[in-house]
């Protein structure tokens, strides 16, 4: 990961990881218990989460969001392919 000189950049990239990690806390929960009460708001949660990332990577340069969803793409890809579209 190349750190960008912006920082806009530097603080939005440092925000979109933090809140992957929480994805990633809430995910591994989700897959333990699919079937719990508590599904439902993980994933409305993690919904939402997701809408702030992208709304975070929105607000950077073209190169800062080239770098950022490159390093994400693994996490989205599964969580889409598990949890289907985020809901509006």
């Amino acid at each position: 990961m190349t750190e960008s000189t912006n920082p806009i950049d530097r603080l939005k990239t440092r925000l979109v990881f933090k809140n992957i990690d929480h994805i990633q806390e809430h995910l591994e929960a989700m897959q333990r218990d699919p079937h719990g009460l508590e599904y439902r708001p993980w994933k409305l949660e993690v919904d939402n989460i997701w809408k702030k990332i992208f709304s975070d990577i929105n607000e950077m340069s073209e190169e800062a969001q080239k770098m950022v969803l490159d390093s994400m793409r693994e996490i989205w890809v599964s969580y889409i392919t598990h949890y289907g579209a985020v809901e509006g």
